[in-house]
């Protein structure tokens, strides 16, 4: 889970960064750099929608888990 959690804050960092040069592409006039920012910035909203959906799973998971076990325990003591 840490993993995840450094990745998303290293994610959030490069589309920041991303908005920010293109912000300041657009303003100069540097169109071949505004692509690119631009480009840079869907393929890491990408990664971050792709890490959101893992994440989610991976807490429905261990919900399921929890309740599996806790059913079980309640089984275990009649």
């Amino acid at each position: 889970m840490t993993k995840n959690f450094i990745l998303n804050i290293v994610l959030n960092l490069g589309i920041v960064f991303l908005v920010l040069s293109g912000y300041a592409a657009y303003n100069s006039g540097n169109m071949l750099i505004l692509g690119l920012s631009i480009a840079l910035m869907v393929v890491l909203i990408y990664f971050k929608v792709v890490l959101l959906r893992q994440v989610s799973r991976q807490v429905s998971e261990k919900q399921k888990n929890q309740i599996n076990q806790k059913t079980s325990q309640k089984k275990r003591a009649k």
